[in-house]
């Protein structure tokens, strides 16, 4: 019996996925997603716990602890939104609390982006979306940031979040989106006041599209297409989240007043603090540093996007640069906030190496290929270098003040004391100096022991008689002295920073450091001592 000659397919059978080829495509390619996402879900989650928390870290850590074991929370904006001590505190209740749970969301969070960029082929292309995913992924920004307990990363997930689902709606309008809008809106401003920043880039960037008028209803068609009730459950989405996460599950009503006003007006009084002490350039030179590789391939992604325009692609050149103008214009500057602009950077890095792709049988095509590939190797080699090799460095651009590889070892052996001490029935006070923020990240590593925390540096601040361990800082240990007679004592690094001098920066300066992380000038910390009663061993 013969069988018939297949026919060649159709264009309209091509668009519509028919052809025999496309199933099998589909299927690699959904292998090649799953695999992606196993990867960026394993290295972050390797030794997770290893690294020292950092300060910020330990109070994430330490009052997602308080309301895991008490239910005491309130929002406060100091801390940033509730979120993150809400999951981290569920991850405390299904594996138990450790350095390890205590880091266990934001990486689930980072592995989370991965995914969600596979939303993101239809409007990117395959291939953008694809890269896009692999540098979130693995590049050491949101690598580094993923192993770290602070709620950047929860914001920046729910970004691009946001992002996909708000384009994705603006191209293919389905009734669920808003509903979906409103509640990534209030996940959002649940996690950092920074939210009013990436409001205020993506409603400045919709008013000027909409005072265009040959494009104005390219965007109030779709929003008027699914009726005014998806509009309504958006809004009461907004308004449920944000009512529940603000108020601690209903439990304390002021909480909504401090989530509508109190946060946005706590960090505009905090504008004029600086905290962070770095110059408006800062994020220029982390990137340069860190991520040029998203600066060329995302500046080769915005000649595309702007020759060759889509309401996505032109916005993600609109956020990146308001986003770095206005984090650049606000006094606080933290590594880990660079995470904002660098997001929109690395789509349209992604956009660029499709468009090398795209060409790669032109001679133009060929030099890109080979920069994409110098690209990849300075990203893996970087990300190895910040997440494995100096992970509590402050060498590295994305180290902030941190607290140091001692903190942990000292942590681990005062800890191993007490329990030695419990298995024999003594008792094992500790006492903290308090003095210079040195509370934590002692408060989350000690959370199970005896301890009290004073400010030592002050008069009439003794350090108890029946103390098995102190730990003091410089000042107090000199007040201190007379006390700790029969103790022995040493030094060991506490926190570590690089003030860095921008005027010492160099072309061969930069070269070093590209190549072995060699700072051009001296880095600093602050020591702090231990004093252990004889035979603690």
């Amino acid at each position: 019996m013969s069988v018939p000659a297949a026919r060649p397919a159709t264009p309209a059978a091509r668009a519509a996925g028919t052809t025999r080829t496309r199933p099998r495509r589909t299927r690699w390619e959904l292998l090649a997603w799953i695999l992606l996402v196993a990867v960026a879900l394993a290295v972050r989650l390797i030794a997770l716990g290893d690294r020292p928390f950092h300060h910020d870290e330990s109070q994430d850590a330490y009052f997602s602890w308080i309301f895991r074991t008490r239910g005491d929370y309130q929002y406060m904006p100091i801390l940033h939104g509730p979120l993150r001590f809400y999951l981290t505190a569920l991850m405390y209740l299904v594996f138990g609390d450790s350095d390890f749970t205590a880091r266990l969301a934001p990486a689930l969070m980072g592995t989370t982006m991965v995914a969600v960029c596979w939303l993101l082929r239809p409007l990117l292309g395959r291939l953008a979306a694809y890269t896009a995913a692999v540098a979130l992924a693995v590049g050491p920004t949101y690598l580094y940031f993923s192993r770290f307990a602070r709620e950047d990363i929860y914001i920046a997930c729910i970004t691009l979040g946001l992002l996909a689902v708000t384009f994705r709606f603006l191209d293919r309008p389905r009734r669920h989106q808003p509903a979906l809008i409103g509640g990534l809106l209030a996940l959002s401003f649940a996690t950092k006041e920074s939210t009013f920043i990436t409001v205020f880039v993506a409603g400045t960037f919709f008013l000027a599209w909409l005072a265009i008028p040959r494009l104005r209803a390219r965007l109030l068609t779709p929003v008027a297409s699914v009726g005014w009730e998806p509009w309504a459950w958006a809004l009461a989405v907004f308004a449920g989240v944000f009512t529940v996460l603000f108020t601690t599950f209903l439990t304390h009503p002021a909480g909504l007043w401090d989530g509508i006003y109190e946060g946005l007006h706590y960090w505009l009084s905090q504008q004029p603090v600086a905290r962070g002490g770095e110059p408006w350039y800062f994020y220029l030179v982390v990137l340069f540093g860190e991520e040029w590789p998203a600066l060329v391939l995302g500046a080769i992604g915005a000649v595309v996007a702007l020759r060759r325009p889509t309401p996505l692609r032109v916005f993600l050149v609109w956020s990146f640069v308001l986003s770095l103008a206005v984090y650049s214009w606000a006094s606080e500057k933290f590594a880990w906030l660079v995470m904002h602009p660098l997001l929109p950077l690395l789509l349209l890095a992604g956009l660029g190496v499709q468009a090398i792709w795209d060409a790669r049988r032109r001679p133009a095509g060929r030099v890109g290929i080979a920069v994409a590939l110098a690209c990849a190797v300075y990203v893996i080699g970087a990300s190895f270098s910040v997440n494995a090799l100096h992970r509590a460095d402050p060498r590295e651009l994305l180290v902030s003040t941190q607290s140091s590889e001692d903190v942990k070892r000292v942590a681990e052996r005062v800890a191993a004391q007490a329990d030695a001490a419990k298995r024999d029935g003594r008792p094992f006070p500790v006492a903290i100096d308090s003095a210079d923020g040195a509370t934590f990240p002692w408060a989350w590593y000690f959370r199970d022991l005896d301890v009290g925390y004073l400010d030592y540096s002050k008069r009439n601040a003794t350090v108890p008689p029946s103390t098995a361990v102190a730990i003091l800082t410089q000042a107090s240990r000199q007040r201190q002295g007379g006390a700790l007679g029969g103790y022995r004592g040493r030094e060991f690094p506490f926190r570590v920073w690089w003030v860095r001098d921008y005027g010492a920066m160099s072309p061969a300066k930069w070269a070093r450091w590209f190549v072995d992380r060699k700072v051009w000038n001296p880095t600093g910390g602050m020591p702090e001592w231990i004093y252990e009663r004889p035979g603690l061993d």
